[in-house]
């Protein structure tokens, strides 16, 4: 590696733990090296400073890896505890007599566990909007059955 993609070694640690990527480091820097090399090529200093350009196409890179990879940009915490919404018996119960689809189970699950509408979305690789729509039929469901 040359002496100028080692002074971007800083930002593309910072790039990878911002994405929250993985441990170890050493395929994604061999990955930002390949990235670096093709936007020495293809760069324009008309546009914008080359620590930018190749910040932007860095984040692109790690993202497509990370989705393709299937890691999470988010770390999913536990049940809570002392929260009657995260009770372990209670979603058992829910996932038994609710007669959910096992797409909505991974989004009640997802929800319980504390994620956002976004995170969700990202997890399961649909749209914010398709999460909205689950959640609302979620609701539905679980108030037909808490009320029968």
């Amino acid at each position: 590696m040359n002496q100028s993609f080692m002074k971007y070694q800083s930002l593309i640690y910072y790039t990878l733990h911002k994405l929250k990527a993985p441990l170890p480091y050493e395929d994604y820097v061999q990955e930002a090296y390949i990235v670096y090399e093709k936007c020495r090529k293809t760069y324009n200093p008309s546009l914008s400073r080359f620590s930018t350009y190749f910040t932007y196409q860095l984040i692109y890179c790690f993202q497509s890896i990370l989705r393709k990879n299937h890691h999470l940009p988010f770390f999913i915490e536990s049940f809570q505890e002392n929260d009657p919404f995260t009770d372990v018996i209670t979603y058992l119960d829910l996932l038994q007599n609710c007669k959910l689809t096992d797409f909505e189970k991974e989004v009640l699950l997802l929800f319980l566990k504390g994620c956002r509408v976004n995170e969700a979305s990202y997890y399961l690789q649909c749209s914010p909007s398709t999460i909205k729509r689950m959640r609302k039929t979620l609701r539905l469901k679980i108030f037909s059955y808490i009320n029968s």
